[in-house]
């Protein structure tokens, strides 16, 4: 719906934007004088075709960009005024999707306290901000293409997968059975998921540049509709709850991978119920734990069972893993490692991190030129000879 704003004698065509996502705006037509709007406003829908405009009650900021060569208000609501999804969004209204979007990353800041940036200059300031703000706090960042992408593992994504897990895993070790009959169940599934196959780890990264290269990386096959947008997510831990590599609690939930599919949905049942009833000899008995600590003890000789707490297994962790191939030094890279879970349930929101702070990215070309220059491309974040000669090949295209 378009709107009229008149301010003494100025008239200015406007419009409202509501988005879960991205929040609340109220933004006004490209003008070419410069002038002076009133900096707090109170905007209150009537009907559809009538707005009321208060100076009493402040609930808008404004700031004023210089885009296109032109002067835009545009004021960020903090309460919800005409919802509306990316498909009202078309060639008839004020402003296109590619338009909005490019207001939107100008903010930087948006209303609902995600970020929004396109360049890598921008990009690292939000960085800045954020390690400041959480600068006791351990950082981690995962970078993807569409921010409508959600922090679920490659397993989990598919039914089939997760009911075939322990065959996959096992498939592929015995394919590999010289080089895998000494490693540990982590170090398996880091090689799995080396080479792309589903597994119950999630790639992190230490690296902010490197999170940003994979959000301006587009999958192959991808052909989401969704608008042009990537994403960072900044998730900020306490060191106590990071996990390293060779710890007795990595190597409990990478056990999981192992148990067939009908001991982990009654292990992951029976734990339910005894935190519930707050009986733990409810999971003890079972046939799913004697299994699953037989499979432990494997790896954990001197496992200790009276040590044990059983809500581990079902709260994924932040893992830093060692130095173990090319593509892990390249890419500064960390884990979170899922545990139990219901499989007809998203495990979207398990991960208990501190805090999650979302960037988003626009510009993508650009950025990726960008980074470019900092010698961050394909070639070095993926350093095996295909995707170098494919680096090589799109540099000279």
């Amino acid at each position: 719906m378009i709107y009229t704003l008149s301010y003494e004698d100025i008239k200015l065509k406007c419009m409202f934007i509501k988005d879960d996502t991205f929040g609340t705006y109220f933004i006004t037509e490209l003008f070419d004088n410069e002038i002076k709007l009133p900096k707090e406003l109170d905007i209150t829908k009537i009907d559809e075709n009538n707005l009321r405009i208060s100076l009493d009650n402040l609930n808008f900021k404004s700031k004023k960009l210089k885009i296109f060569g032109k002067h835009l208000y545009v004021l960020s609501a903090k309460n919800e005024i005409l919802d509306f999804d990316d498909e009202a969004i078309n060639d008839n209204i004020l402003y296109k999707k590619e338009e909005i979007i490019e207001i939107l990353s100008k903010l930087i800041h948006l209303s609902n306290g995600n970020f929004m940036v396109s360049s890598i200059q921008d990009y690292l300031g939000v960085i800045s901000e954020l390690n400041l703000k959480y600068e006791n706090l351990e950082h981690f960042y995962r970078g993807h293409y569409c921010y409508k992408f959600k922090l679920i593992p490659s397993l989990f994504r598919n039914k089939k997968y997760y009911l075939n897990e322990s065959l996959i895993y096992m498939d592929f070790k015995s394919h590999f059975y010289n080089e895998f009959s000494n490693k540990k169940y982590i170090e398996i599934l880091t090689m799995m998921q080396h080479y792309k196959m589903p597994t119950r780890l999630l790639d992190t990264s230490l690296s902010p540049l490197v999170a940003l290269f994979m959000a301006t990386n587009k999958p192959e096959n991808f052909n989401m509709d969704a608008l042009p947008i990537g994403e960072v997510i900044m998730m900020n831990e306490e060191t106590k709850n990071i996990k390293f590599f060779d710890s007795n609690l990595t190597t409990l939930m990478a056990s999981l991978s192992v148990l067939e599919t009908h001991y982990k949905i009654e292990l992951y049942d029976a734990i339910k119920e005894s935190i519930k009833k707050n009986d733990r000899t409810i999971y003890q008995n079972t046939n799913a734990y004697k299994r699953f600590v037989a499979e432990v003890t494997s790896e954990l000789p001197k496992f200790d069972e009276s040590f044990f707490d059983p809500t581990v297994l079902l709260k994924p962790k932040h893992i830093k893993v060692g130095l173990i191939n090319e593509r892990i030094i390249a890419q500064s890279g960390a884990f979170i490692l899922y545990g139990l879970t219901d499989i007809d349930d998203s495990c979207d929101n398990l991960l208990e991190t501190r805090t999650k702070e979302r960037i988003f990215i626009t510009n993508h070309a650009f950025i990726r030129k960008q980074l470019e220059m900092l010698n961050i491309n394909m070639a070095v974040m993926f350093p095996d000879m295909d995707h170098t000669a494919t680096s090589i090949t799109k540099k000279f295209k």
